[in-house]
């Protein structure tokens, strides 16, 4: 099943801000991070863990 590739990139620019926060040692930010990232895989069609590998990714990519 195709991705729709303009709500993926929406995903992982909301992904990658929260992810930045989550790690804080926060519990309510790393809960919040969790939250968002099955709302957005359930949405998407995708397994979450696949989408957190993304959003490593794309935070890797982004702070360079």
């Amino acid at each position: 099943m195709p991705v729709d590739r303009e709500l993926l990139r929406q995903a992982l620019n909301e992904l990658v801000r929260l992810k930045s926060c989550a790690e804080n040692p926060t519990r309510f930010r790393a809960q919040l991070y969790g939250s968002a990232l099955a709302e957005w895989a359930g949405q998407l069609g995708v397994d979450h863990l696949k989408l957190d590998k993304f959003v490593h990714v794309r935070g890797t990519v982004s702070d360079r």
